[in-house]
């Protein structure tokens, strides 16, 4: 495995180490959801990083690297074999993730209990998934005191892999995707875990009118009437109707950064959506919502409106969208759009050096430019025929 010292900067809403692996985990806010100017990422420095592993995990660091995060640091890790600690019975030879989570999300202790929780569950529904570290003290997370205050620290074995972004993307594997992320929902179905239930966070579509309080980072009025209108047309049309939607626990963040996929042969360049990493949107939310989240991610992936219905057609076969849901997908597509773009042009104001977030804003304005233009009627239409047209191929 190839490490770097190095870190590559963030992108919108998703995570990528370096040199096309994974399993960093994208921040978000807690109990109270982000304040704009806030500063909330962990200042710490690979010889910190070195102490916590020894300290916490009886881990000695042969190689690091940090990987790409949103608020959080995340760093991976490759050990000596020789560990001292007895907790931790087998050596993971892929490496380990070390994750330290922003001072806002570490308000809330018992939202990382969930996630360790979600983890475990969805290992035993044979999603594969990271593996929670317990460190020298039998915990699955620590409180720890650094330069800019305390934020909570975790370890999380490394599964090997590429992510979703950049793979080669046959229609088998965007439809693929809207299966997988529907069997996660299945799963999660009996987590009744309060720090997940009461989880609140300015990236849940529930909380997406508190939008209004980045705009400011939109210059472009143009872009700025659309996102005014993607709210208006939310608080209109959803908002009244909550009700009528199904809720649960959903994943509540299906990017092309937090899917895992592996070559389904390694002679051939064909690849399979073999795992998932980042909980740090998991929260109890409306299916719809989960399903518009994936759709915009792998949309934004392909470049192409039409992605979205070989991700209908995939969640379909596990969970059948009624046809209310379907009504307001373009609206809760379209406002997640705009959750990323806005927060991630906040986040570069706020920390110069992450450009890595930019790096979608020139696609994601023209996705969303796009699927504004249309009509629901029509863009249902359209994503209806490639479902059907999907599902009725006999080389799929």
């Amino acid at each position: 495995m190839e490490m770097k010292t190095i870190s590559q900067k963030k992108r919108v809403s998703g995570d990528l180490s370096t040199n096309g692996d994974h399993n960093g985990e994208s921040g978000t806010a807690s109990k109270e959801t982000l304040k704009p100017g806030s500063k909330i990422r962990p200042d710490v420095t690979e010889e910190d990083v070195r102490k916590l592993l020894e300290r916490l995990y009886g881990i000695i660091v042969l190689e690091m690297g940090e990987m790409d995060s949103y608020d959080d640091k995340n760093f991976l890790i490759q050990a000596d074999t020789l560990i001292k600690n007895p907790i931790l019975k087998t050596y993971s030879p892929t490496g380990y993730v070390l994750k330290i989570a922003n001072s806002l999300d570490s308000e809330d202790e018992l939202f990382f209990e969930g996630q360790t929780e979600i983890m475990q569950l969805l290992r035993a529904h044979h999603i594969t998934c990271p593996t929670p570290v317990q460190n020298i003290f039998g915990k699955y997370h620590s409180i720890e005191k650094f330069a800019d205050g305390k934020h909570i620290v975790r370890l999380l074995e490394f599964i090997p892999g590429k992510v979703f972004h950049g793979v080669p993307h046959p229609d088998r594997l965007f439809y693929e995707a809207g299966t997988f992320i529907a069997r996660i929902d299945s799963a999660l179905k009996s987590i009744k875990h309060q720090g997940i239930l009461k989880r609140q966070s300015i990236w849940m579509l529930d909380n997406v009118q508190k939008l209004k309080d980045f705009l400011y980072v939109i210059k472009d009025e143009q872009h700025k009437d659309i996102i005014e209108q993607v709210l208006e047309a939310f608080e209109k049309r959803i908002i009244p109707n909550l009700d009528e939607f199904e809720a649960g626990v959903i994943y509540g963040d299906f990017n092309e950064h937090n899917i895992i996929v592996s070559r389904k042969d390694e002679q051939v360049k064909e690849y399979e959506i073999t795992g998932i990493i980042d909980f740090g949107d998991c929260c109890y939310s409306r299916y719809v919502y989960e399903l518009a989240i994936a759709m915009a991610y792998m949309m934004l992936e392909s470049n192409d409106l039409d992605t979205g219905g070989l991700v209908m057609a995939g969640y379909s076969m596990l969970r059948v969208i009624p046809q209310h849901e379907k009504n307001v997908l373009r609206v809760a597509i379209a406002a997640r759009l705009c959750q990323s773009l806005v927060l991630g042009l906040y986040t570069s104001t706020v920390d110069e050096s992450n450009q890595y977030i930019l790096s979608t804003q020139s696609r994601g304005w023209k996705i969303l430019e796009a699927l504004w233009a249309e009509k629901d009627k029509d863009i249902l239409e359209r994503w209806e025929t490639v479902a059907d047209q999907y599902l009725t191929r006999s080389d799929k």
